[in-house]
């Protein structure tokens, strides 16, 4: 038998066999890689507390957006204060395009960016809007920029809870509440609201609203009165800029040289660090974006034997 094993046909391994899938599953996983280092590295050097800031000689600028909705403030919190701690950074601007969002978020911004101030220079720029939580984030700034027509200000607080008992009465459904005190279920949708669950929330909405204006009045050196009298109206940057709550106007660029000036930075293009970038799910940071594509697409052809329609 062994004289005759050199006349047997060798056993070929897969690459011998399908030269075509090889070849691209050697590309896949370059390319997986390759994109999948990239994710790692921006989702761990530019996120929260683990920012790898790169020194330059003379100093980084930081820029932090915010933008949309606010619903949640964790990021640009985690990133304005990796900001304020990195020495190398010498001064933030915050862009602004949101039209405000949840007050709790929108006021531990606020206090971040309190923070950041106390220790080097901010300077705001908005974009088309910046009202409501949006301003009430950016007002700790040492200076504001925006556009003549930026809508700004709408410094109130508003709440609203749909009624749906008579909806409910006519279908026939009712609801029974329990509840520690009468005033515990105010705002149901279920049950119509009495003079009591008004005033209640009323002065509910008043308590939040004089907190905004304190800290907007504080922040800006403005009376609380003068803000309460606006009556939680919106208006143009230009307007705004009369009464002391934007202080000039501009663009971004034009936010972007002040700033340079008060860190006292003379490099023309000064490295950047923006922020608080995208988080990415683990199997992004180990494929990388087109991997996942590729894996989440194989996966969804897949025909399992629960496979659905959603």
């Amino acid at each position: 038998m062994d004289n005759n094993s050199e006349f047997l046909p060798k056993r070929q391994g897969f690459r011998q066999r399908h030269p075509v899938l090889f070849i691209f599953g050697i590309l896949f996983g370059a390319m997986a890689l390759t994109v999948g280092a990239m994710a790692l590295f921006a989702s761990r050097s530019l996120t929260g507390e683990r920012i790898a800031f790169f020194s330059r000689r003379g100093g980084a600028i930081g820029v932090a957006r915010l933008t949309g909705t606010i619903e949640s403030s964790r990021a640009m919190v985690d990133f304005l204060r990796a900001l304020r701690e990195n020495a190398n950074v010498k001064g933030v601007l915050l862009r602004v395009d949101s039209g405000g969002g949840g007050f709790g978020p929108s006021q531990e911004i606020f206090q971040a960016v309190k923070k950041l101030a106390s220790v080097k220079p901010v300077v705001a720029s908005f974009g088309g809007v910046a009202a409501s939580g949006g301003y009430y984030a950016a007002c700790p700034a040492k200076l504001i920029f925006a556009l003549p027509g930026s809508l700004t200000g709408s410094i109130g607080v508003r709440s609203m809870y749909p009624d749906l008992h008579d909806a409910a009465g006519r279908l026939g459904i009712g609801f029974n509440s329990f509840t520690t005190g009468k005033l515990k279920d105010s705002g149901s949708s279920f049950r119509e609201m009495t003079p009591e669950d008004k005033a209640y929330l009323t002065g509910l909405m008043n308590d939040l609203r004089d907190i905004f204006v304190a800290d907007v009045a504080k922040a800006r050196h403005l009376s609380p009165d003068k803000l309460v009298s606006l009556q939680g109206k919106a208006m143009t940057a230009a307007n705004a800029l009369t009464i002391g709550l934007v202080d000039k106007l501009g663009s971004e660029e034009d936010a972007m040289d002040e700033l340079k000036k008060l860190a006292g930075i003379t490099r023309k293009h000064p490295p950047l660090i923006t922020g608080p970038t995208k988080r990415v799910s683990r199997i992004e940071e180990i494929f990388g974006q087109m991997g996942s594509a590729f894996v989440q697409g194989m996966i969804a052809a897949w025909p399992g034997p629960e496979a659905r329609a959603q």
